[in-house]
């Protein structure tokens, strides 16, 4: 009989762990209300306000902003593009400068919070040329030469209010359109995650329902590939694996019905659970292709996920079996269907179920930009870390076609 000491046993969970430096988050319907307070916890009295245009004609931005701050509104930008173009950030850091800015806030989707982030790198680095910008962007070549600037001079405090569910408030990375090379470029400094974030169920329903489903996808994505990762961690697997359970039972929900705040406060914290510790986690293919669908195609940040996710999944299949059978199971239970239909595909009719696009075709994308977008891919650091290695270019463009 074997003893105790001769039994093999795996070793127990190890690595390590860092927090993104962000220090408080408000969520529940009315959160902006607490602005005020905490822009007097943090000595904050001119603020610089970042918001997506399609809000402005929603709420009135500044009015909004005036309101829930107490009145330490400095200056308020609604200049802002999907993609966040560098010739827009450059414009909306000249004009937080001579606001005489001491604090950021932005209120929107992933494309104002990103704005906001790149504001506080302008401000604090003393950016004001594309060249500028350039010099603190992330240069890789696959599969492994890799160049990070970090920056490390003291930046404003930004202030975060997300209303979609890209969940681009809890990361310190920014990404940004060169529009010369028409490549979206990535910014990858810890710090400059906002110092405080702001869920508010009640100010979400302005947001157009179509752009909260295909967020909602894009937290699904960062879900996926995050339980999917070569890197995945206890913690990241339960709160990804949970944000899965979440969106797949609200949102729906929430899609239909806007005024519903139980389900889209359920969406918010999903999105949140679904990029928690992502800065710890690697990616995949869909991030990666997605990134240059944006940049090159102008194809909206959500609406990439829903077109590559699906594809992405099949191509990792041989690599990722166990957890794609995981996957599967999650949204089995809540569609009522079979996990042996697979996680691409029950992520595709779900997809397909809240009226968004699952094809490349479908969203106005020509196979003649496949050689420029598989170049570009290859350039994205997201890439190299995908589950399945990756050949080169030819098998990117492979992908591409089966997502057509």
């Amino acid at each position: 009989m074997p003893t105790r000491s001769s039994v093999s046993t795996p070793p127990p969970p190890a690595g390590r762990f860092d927090s993104v430096p962000q220090e408080r988050v408000l969520f529940g319907a009315g959160a902006m209300a607490s602005l005020a307070n905490e822009c007097a916890r943090l000595e904050v009295g001119r603020l610089f306000v970042v918001a997506s245009p399609s809000l402005d004609r929603q709420i009135d931005v500044r009015t909004t902003a005036a309101r829930a701050t107490g009145g330490r509104v400095a200056g308020v930008f609604t200049g802002g593009r999907p993609h966040v173009p560098d010739e827009v950030v450059l414009a909306a850091a000249a004009a937080a400068r001579e606001a005489g800015a001491d604090g950021i806030l932005s209120v929107g989707g992933g494309s104002a919070v990103d704005l906001g982030k790149a504001v506080q790198l302008c401000l604090a680095e003393g950016v004001r040329t594309r060249e500028d910008l350039l010099s603190w962007r992330v240069v890789f070549e696959y599969p492994d030469k890799i160049k990070m600037p970090a920056a490390s001079a003291p930046h404003l405090p930004h202030f975060a209010v997300g209303t979609t569910l890209s969940a681009s408030e809890f990361t310190g990375i920014i990404g940004i359109t060169d529009t010369v090379r028409k490549v979206k470029d990535l910014y990858i400094t810890p710090s400059l995650a906002p110092r405080m974030v702001v869920l508010d169920s009640e100010l979400a329903r302005h947001t157009p329902r179509e752009l909260w489903a295909s967020t909602g996808i894009r937290a699904i994505d960062h879900a996926v590939e995050g339980l999917c990762s070569t890197d995945a961690q206890p913690i990241t697997d339960a709160l990804c694996a949970d944000a899965l359970r979440r969106l797949a039972r609200y949102l729906p929900v929430s899609v239909r019905d806007a005024s519903d705040l139980h389900a889209a406060g359920h969406c918010q914290v999903a999105a949140w659970e679904s990029i928690f510790g992502l800065m710890n986690v690697s990616l995949g293919l869909s991030h990666g292709i997605g990134h240059q669908l944006g940049a090159r195609c102008d194809v909206p940040h959500g609406v990439t996920s829903c077109v590559m996710l699906p594809t992405v999944l099949e191509f990792n299949l041989t690599h990722t079996e166990a957890r794609q059978r995981e996957i599967a199971e999650i949204f089995a239970r809540e569609m009522g269907e079979s996990a042996e239909v697979g996680a691409a595909e029950l992520i595709r009719r779900f997809v397909r179920s809240l009226g968004l696009p699952t094809r490349l075709r479908d969203v106005g994308v020509s196979r003649d930009s496949f050689p420029d977008l598989a170049r570009d891919a290859m350039a994205d650091l997201i890439v190299a870390t995908n589950p399945r290695p990756v050949s080169g270019a030819d098998e990117v463009i492979e992908i591409l076609n089966n997502a057509y």
